[in-house]
């Protein structure tokens, strides 16, 4: 599993760091936490993660001795999400992260005499467009947020990057979990890894606020998930604890208390938590648009849950309701979080590390399953994250394998420098004083989904889901109506486009 290995690996320092704080642990660590502090050890601790440690795949990486002299210019989209500065730094900084991509261009021009150099657009998909119907390979590369790159691809814009020589995408430092559900038909015209990390920062997840769930006396949610409860039901019973919201003048606005903050992206976050998709593949890797009666009526249920969550005003903010007070709806749900004013708070990964000087403790966790029925947690990487691709005329050239190595490069020095940079960065973000949030993010990580059917929304399908929630309507069928035939409708024009039969 993608990460896997640095995660555990800072576990044991961080828990190390706790046994050595032993004497005076902090205040609001739950007593079973305080308890492991002032007996465990760091020995012990690394003997629990490796009795649970997973084959971790090949992370050595097959770097030839060429040279590729001159620039290597990857088309991104400027500071969204970081894209640019996930690939690319002038010179050397006290941030560890940004550090780290320093290093990374700074090894690529010693070792293979390539300069690293990004040319940031607000039309990223209009650009490539513009580059392919000139011919001027003005781009080595290109990377871009997940619909942008759908669409690139669907344009027949992207080489396969099966066919990219110097690219070994069974190497561990690329998503594996990606490539499998990204490829069609064989075929991988863009995937994610070490390469960047804001697919990891684009990860949704719930946090809980440990002040507040001392004072309403929960369970540990740390147990309840381990033992397979933290359910969708499980759930919804501690959002309903008596006092839990409130409202002086019982007119709920955004700078009330709420059992749960959060906003109109929760919707994918139930859809994606009870184990659904838009799209599945079938024997020969071929996407086809779900519409069996079991997958409705389960999505209609999962509709009708999310409904009774985020449209109680006296229980969910849901930001995007408030656009008018602040457009950026994470800042009203984080001011609410970060206040203690909100016991649960699901956003994405990067958030934790926006918490990390907030001064009530907080804990990780995944997102609610569907029932207890249901084997693993899951969710699903929101499409603000980027993909990266290789431009289609590089296609049967010898320049293609230039783009392959230098990928393979960064994807690997992305994962000796970076990687461990960030998630760190990331679990310190929570002051490092929870020990269970490293397995809960471990839980997180390992079923991740990218839905072929959210980031294309061929027929409306996903989008429809969402809307539903937000407009509070309650029929998931007034969606699937037109909306899978136009959905099989672009699925076969997609294979059209590249060729592929279905």
């Amino acid at each position: 599993m993608k990460k896997f290995t640095v995660i555990m690996i800072l576990a044991v320092m961080i828990f190390a760091c706790l046994v050595s704080c032993a004497e005076n642990p902090p205040a609001n660590v739950p007593k079973d936490t305080k308890a492991a502090v002032e007996t465990a050890t760091v020995e012990q601790a690394t003997v629990a993660i490796t009795e649970d440690e997973e084959d971790t795949g090949d992370y050595e990486a097959d770097l030839p001795e060429e040279k590729f002299t001159g620039d290597f210019n990857i088309l991104c989209e400027g500071n969204f999400w970081a894209t640019d500065s996930n690939l690319y730094k002038e010179e050397a900084s006290d941030d560890p992260v940004d550090n780290g991509v320093w290093m990374r261009v700074d090894k690529i021009r010693e070792q293979f005499e390539a300069d690293i150099i990004v040319t940031p657009s607000a039309n990223t998909a209009g650009d490539l467009k513009v580059s392919i119907n000139s011919g001027d390979r003005a781009f080595n590369a290109v990377c871009q947020r997940m619909p942008l790159m759908a669409s690139s691809a669907s344009n027949n814009e992207l080489m396969n990057l099966y066919d990219v020589d110097g690219i070994d995408l069974s190497k561990a430092y690329w998503d594996q979990s990606a490539n499998k559900q990204l490829s069609i038909g064989g075929k991988l015209y863009y995937t994610v890894g070490d390469i960047i990390t804001n697919d990891d920062a684009c990860t949704w997840v719930m946090m809980f606020n440990k002040k507040l769930a001392e004072i309403y006396d929960f369970p540990n949610l740390y147990e309840i998930v381990e033992q397979g409860k933290w359910t969708f039901d499980y759930f919804y019973q501690l959002l309903k604890t008596d006092d839990l919201s409130h409202s002086d003048d019982a007119t709920w606005d955004y700078e009330d208390r709420y059992a749960f903050s959060t906003h109109r992206d929760m919707a994918y976050g139930f859809f994606y938590g009870a184990d659904l998709s838009f799209v599945g593949k079938d024997e020969r890797d071929i996407p086809y648009i779900i519409d069996d009666a079991q997958s409705a009526e389960k999505t209609q249920k999962v509709l009708e849950f999310a409904l009774k969550v985020m449209r109680q005003d006296n229980l969910t903010l849901d930001a995007h309701k408030w656009t008018h007070v602040n457009p950026w709806a994470t800042v009203l749900t984080e001011a609410c979080f970060r206040e203690d004013r909100a016991m649960f708070y699901a956003e994405v990964l990067s958030t934790v590390i926006s918490l990390r000087d907030m001064d009530t403790e907080f804990g990780l966790l995944p997102m609610p399953k569907y029932n207890e029925a249901q084997k693993d947690y899951t969710t699903y990487v929101n499409t603000a994250a980027s993909f990266i691709g290789v431009p289609k005329y590089w296609e049967g050239t010898t320049d293609a394998r230039r783009s392959g190595v230098i990928l393979e490069a960064m994807a690997y020095y992305g994962y000796e420098y970076i990687t461990p940079e960030y998630m760190e960065k990331t679990i310190k973000g929570k002051g490092t004083r929870d020990f269970e949030s490293i397995g809960m993010l471990k839980i997180i990580m390992k079923h991740r989904i990218y839905d072929l059917g959210n980031i294309n929304d061929w027929g409306g399908l996903a989008s429809g889901f969402s809307n539903l929630v937000f407009n509070n309507k309650n029929s998931y069928a007034s969606v699937t109506k037109s909306g899978i035939k136009k959905a099989k409708n672009a699925l076969t024009k997609f294979f059209s486009k590249l060729n592929i039969e279905d």
